[in-house]
């Protein structure tokens, strides 16, 4: 009779030990899946703030080049030197830019 009773025993406390197991197991498979969603929620958010800063940086480089290239013609050009003058009041409409007479 012994047997049978150590045989159930057994056979009960088997069960629970699988059940906490597969507790166990899922648990951490949970753990795992919430710790990479929100690495990859981050890093989602990383590459569009990255992309953005590179957008900006790509217009400010354009805005770079344009400001050069007005200061070259301003240096060198005397037409711009003239429109220039003009816009900003210094020359009337007829007049020759000042720096035309210098050169």
């Amino acid at each position: 009779m012994r047997s049978t009773d150590s045989n159930k025993k057994r056979s009960n406390s088997g069960i629970p030990r699988f059940a906490a197991l597969v507790i166990v197991a899922s648990i951490a498979f949970m753990l795992c899946l919430s710790i990479n969603y929100r690495a990859f929620c981050e890093m989602s958010q990383e590459v569009n703030e990255n992309q953005n800063l590179s957008g900006q940086v790509q217009d400010l480089t354009n805005e770079n080049l344009a400001l050069q290239d007005e200061i070259h013609n301003l240096k060198n050009d005397s037409e711009s030197i003239r429109r220039e003058a003009r816009r900003l009041g210094i020359l009337s409409g007829n007049e020759q830019s000042p720096v035309s007479t210098y050169r």
